[in-house]
Parts: structure tokens; C-alpha cells; sequence
């Protein structure tokens, strides 16, 4: 049911991101050039940098997040792993208990 209201949502957030991206592009004309300690860029709108820099700044975070990610997925099947292991042990020692049980109530 909410579905599409996620869907008009993310539509109306990026439509308006992306014109005020234009907007922004159209206001900014102006070429700088890009001086870096130990690089020198091109000549390039303050709007183009702004969105490169947003970019790179996204993907990084794409990187960073997902590493993060990774390691709890793996954390997750460790500790799965030992969940398993000791709901074993403990069905073991039920069946051992059973069995004492009835071994004792038979003599």
C-alpha cells in the first residue's frame, strides 16, 4: 500500500535535487580552476565541481557503508554459527537427561 507513496516521494526528492542542481548550474557560469597542493585542474564551473565533489563524496560513502556492512554480515554468521553449535549441545543434553530418567525409572 506504501508503496507508492515511497515511490512519489523518492520521485519528488530527486526531481528537486536535480533542479536545484540546474538551478544552480545556471546561476554559477563562472570557470575557476581547481588548486590542489599537488594538483592543478582544469578550468571548470563552480557548479560542475560542486557536483563532482558531491559525487566522489557519495561514492566514498557507498564504500565506507558497505564495509561496514560486510563486517556485521559476517559477524552475524559467526555468532549464527555459534547459536547453532550450543542449541545442539543443549538438545543433547536434554536427550541425555531423558534418557538417565527413564533408565532410572525402569531398575
Amino acid at each position: 500500500m506504501l508503496k507508492w507513496l515511497k515511490r512519489v516521494t523518492y520521485t519528488v526528492l530527486i526531481v528537486f535535487f536535480l533542479a536545484v542542481g540546474v538551478f544552480f548550474a545556471i546561476r554559477n557560469p563562472q570557470l575557476i580552476p581547481l588548486d590542489l597542493v599537488f594538483w592543478q585542474g582544469p578550468e571548470l564551473s563552480v557548479a560542475l565541481y560542486v557536483i563532482l565533489s558531491f559525487t566522489v563524496g557519495a561514492c566514498v560513502a557507498l564504500l565506507v557503508s558497505s564495509i561496514a556492512y560486510l563486517r556485521s554480515e559476517r559477524q552475524i554468521r559467526v555468532l549464527t554459527r555459534k547459536y547453532e553449535k550450543a542449541r545442539d549441545e543443549v538438545d543433547a543434553l536434554r536427550k541425555a537427561s531423558i534418557a538417565k530418567e527413564l533408565s532410572v525409572g525402569k531398575e
